[in-house]
């Protein structure tokens, strides 16, 4: 089992990816809700291609699927009301709580399966992307990552 890193002080990856994906997600949702998926993608993709913080996103990930905690740590980046994302997109969207997953659907008005399905699309290209480096979508630029999958996690994420 591989051993979990940790950050003892200052802004962990998973806190830079949330920050970015809620500022993104944040400008959509009071702007061009058109351009959702596109800047959430581009905020995530350039937090990953980011050398000083992808090897700490490959070790959170790793801890994520090989360890409970790992495991319980992602979740609550991921949906919890304490969680990275929805508790800053609160505070970017000028909230004074934090939100859940629940509460952010209703924000954009789809079922929370729905951004599971979005999450899901994300993480299975950074799996095959950054784990598996899997050829051509390893090798593929940032911008045809958007290209291919934006209008489908535009779909999940917009009524």
């Amino acid at each position: 089992m591989p051993e979990i890193t940790e950050v003892d002080e200052g802004p962990t990856a998973l806190n830079a990816l949330g920050d970015a994906l809620a500022q993104a997600g944040a400008k959509s949702i009071s702007g061009q809700r058109e351009e959702l998926a596109a800047g959430l993608l581009k905020a995530s993709l350039k937090q990953w291609e980011d050398p000083a913080v992808r090897p700490q996103l490959l070790a959170d990930l790793t801890a994520a699927i090989t360890d409970e905690a790992g495991a319980e740590r992602m979740r609550a980046f991921m949906s919890a009301q304490s969680s990275q994302i929805f508790s800053q997109l609160g505070k970017a969207l000028g909230l004074s709580q934090s939100l859940d997953i629940h509460e952010v659907a209703e924000i954009l008005k789809v079922p929370p399966l729905n951004i599971n399905a979005a999450q899901a699309q994300v993480w299975g290209m950074v799996i095959l992307r950054y784990i598996l480096r899997l050829d051509p979508i390893s090798t593929a630029s940032s911008e045809e990552i958007v290209e291919l999958l934006a209008p489908t996690i535009q779909r999940y994420l917009v009524d």
